[in-house]
């Protein structure tokens, strides 16, 4: 049997992108060297023309969020 989740066992982290190249990926890396808990990453982006948010997004666990521009 598991035990139920309570507030505080995941991690939420949230970060501004615009056109952020590799930084994001070095970035996300970086992520779980940093905890052991489990986490999520909401992406809240500014209109990047890159790409990088869109692909970091297809990782578990990351979540593109569009702001505008």
């Amino acid at each position: 049997m598991t035990e139920p989740r309570r507030y505080g066992d995941e991690l939420a982290v949230v970060t501004v992108t615009y056109s952020p190249g590799e930084t994001l990926e070095r970035f996300l890396d970086t992520l779980d060297k940093a905890t052991k808990r489990p986490y999520r990453v909401v992406l809240a982006d500014n209109g990047s023309t890159d790409g990088a948010p869109e692909r970091a997004a297809e990782r578990e666990g990351v979540q593109f969020l569009s702001t505008g521009e």
